[in-house]
């Protein structure tokens, strides 16, 4: 299905991305203004940008578009109308979503896409009420997200996460988990349910999920160690076999995930307060997005 010409296209640019050129940002949308009329919103806070999506985008004929990472894009992706159409302008530090997508890297090609593209269903899960499109994380991978701060990742990219989660494992106590999947049931300590194969940038620790498939995909570590976390880690670099000794594959389209205890847990990187349970399924409608 191609997008048919949007009454205007609206892109909400985070203010506080690191890597947004928005010089570069608004050079292209100069260029395209002839084709259509492209309006930039500077955003300062998640609430602003969720009430300007909702607004928007519930008008007919519009496309919000973020200009940020992977955590702008699921902030707008929940504040979406039903009928909503999102664009992506990759500007954060592994813009996992828009790779995923084939979105232009570069920031006039990503803008043009706006324009050119055309309008696709994608698969969205939901995990307690709220929308992702990549990844869910439960225990390990939460804590090392929620132990970066603003000016750590600014300064260091994705070098900031490496030495997080180097920090971190010297003091980290894993959550026993048992995680539920149609019926059967399946215990470990650190598990990740994915909708998309890339994760964190360049690593498949599901390189079988797919975005258009309808099932989500759980990647379960069994016992959390130095040793079967390296091997995990060996296999998502695309180095050997999935170590099954140490590891569950499942597919499914619903899960269950209970935790001896309160568990931090994140959503397309974001991090969210711990909790014990959690209930994730893929929303009974796809988003649709602009994708090339």
């Amino acid at each position: 299905m191609t997008a048919d010409t949007p009454g205007k296209i609206y892109i909400l640019a985070n203010s506080g991305a690191r890597t947004l050129d928005f010089k570069g940002l608004e050079t292209a949308c100069e260029r395209l203004a002839h084709h259509t009329a492209i309006e930039i919103i500077r955003t300062t806070s998640q609430e602003q940008a969720s009430s300007e999506t909702a607004r928007l985008s519930a008008i007919p004929g519009n496309i919000v578009a973020a200009a940020g990472g992977d955590g702008t894009i699921n902030n707008l992706l929940n504040a979406l109308a039903p009928a909503g159409v999102l664009g992506i302008i990759p500007a954060g530090t592994a813009n996992v979503i828009g790779r995923e997508l084939g979105i232009p890297l570069k920031i006039g090609d990503a803008v043009k896409t706006l324009v050119t593209g055309a309008v696709q269903q994608v698969d969205t899960a939901v995990c307690d009420g709220r929308k992702y499109l990549f990844v869910a994380g439960f225990g390990f991978d939460a804590a090392v997200a929620g132990s970066v701060g603003g000016w750590r990742k600014k300064l260091l990219g994705r070098a900031a996460y490496h030495l997080a989660g180097l920090l971190s494992f010297i003091t980290y106590r894993p959550p026993k988990l048992t995680i539920t999947c149609d019926g059967k049931c399946y215990k470990g300590s650190y598990a990740l349910i994915a909708n998309m194969r890339r994760y964190g940038g360049e690593l498949f620790f599901a390189p079988q999920a797919r975005f258009d498939d309808g099932i989500l995909d759980l990647v379960l570590l069994k016992r959390f160690s130095a040793g079967s976390l390296l091997r995990l880690l060996n296999f998502a670099r695309g180095n050997g076999r999935f170590p099954a000794d140490v590891a569950e594959s499942v597919q499914g389209r619903h899960f269950i995930v209970e935790a001896d205890r309160p568990t931090p847990y994140q959503l397309d990187g974001e991090v969210f307060p711990a909790a014990k349970r959690f209930e994730i399924a893929l929303a009974k409608q796809p988003t649709l997005l602009i994708t090339p």
